[in-house]
């Protein structure tokens, strides 16, 4: 039987080489659609809101959205915070609900970071919530880097952050990028299993919309636990509504749009979860 606390089950999932998808959504529309496919697959989910997205909307309202589709889904939806790099901002979804909040430290120095990941750790724990941490550099948007030290994660410093940090989860740099790449992420598994020895926290794969299939896969047999799947989605949603309002501007009209738009959303968001649940 499957545990609805979220720390408790991404131990779980480690345990037993399964994943939770997560899923960047932006409004009630991307969201209907993962929900939507979720339940296709009688799967829980992870809805993540990125920070310009809880900033805009207010993570009080990203908070009561979830609550809404949770009448329709047939799984737990679990609500997210996404690569923030404000420990404020983890204070107040964390205030207003979310299940889980990631505090990204890891443009900064190793001592930075822990600190960063502390102060949400320990906001967090009389609250239940799960806290995300990050060592390495996920690659694409605005990171730049030089070598494979730049953004590969050191086994030592994924020590220090889970030992002097205490946060739950960890996402690692291990060669994924966010977004769309020109070629497939080199994924460096060697690391990635050394790290997976190193700790027992469930470990975080960023980039799911450029990674093979069988890379997901073989990730998931060594420790990741919980994989994050944005671009994929959002731009099929912005082209698949930008296509049908351009055939008529005046007469666009919302609901219709993205009563056609929801399918072609929910069909992509169909084949992550495959990818990453091969055995259903």
């Amino acid at each position: 039987m499957m545990t609805t606390n979220l720390t408790s089950l991404l131990n779980q999932y480690r345990t037993e080489k399964r994943c939770l998808a997560g899923f960047n959504i932006n409004d009630i529309y991307d969201l209907h659609a993962v929900a939507l496919a979720a339940n296709e697959l009688d799967l829980p989910f992870m809805a993540m809101t990125y920070p310009p997205v809880a900033e805009l909307n207010g993570t009080y309202l990203c908070r009561k959205m979830v609550d809404g589709f949770e009448k329709i889904a047939n799984n737990k939806i679990y609500l997210h915070l996404d690569h923030s790099t404000s420990v404020d901002l983890c204070k107040q979804a964390i205030d207003d609900g979310y299940d889980s909040v990631m505090i990204d430290g890891s443009h900064h120095d190793l001592k930075t970071n822990i600190q960063m990941t502390r102060e949400v750790v320990d906001y967090a724990r009389s609250a239940g919530v799960t806290v995300e941490a990050e060592i390495g550099k996920i690659m694409g948007r605005d990171v730049v880097v030089q070598s494979e030290d730049d953004y590969l994660a050191s086994v030592a410093d994924v020590i220090a952050l889970c030992e002097e940090a205490g946060p739950n989860i960890v996402a690692v740099g291990i060669g994924t990028a966010h977004g769309f790449t020109p070629t497939t992420p080199k994924i460096h598994f060697e690391r990635l299993q050394a790290i997976a020895n190193a700790v027992p926290n469930p470990l975080v794969l960023h980039g799911g919309t450029g990674i093979a299939d069988e890379d997901i896969q073989k990730a998931i047999t060594m420790g990741i636990a919980k994989i994050n799947i944005g671009t994929i989605v959002h731009t099929t949603y912005m082209r698949e509504a930008h296509t049908r309002i351009n055939k008529d501007v005046q007469s666009a009209y919302p609901p219709f749009i993205m009563k056609e738009v929801i399918p072609e959303v929910q069909a992509v968001v169909l084949d992550r979860l495959k990818a990453v649940n091969p055995h259903l």
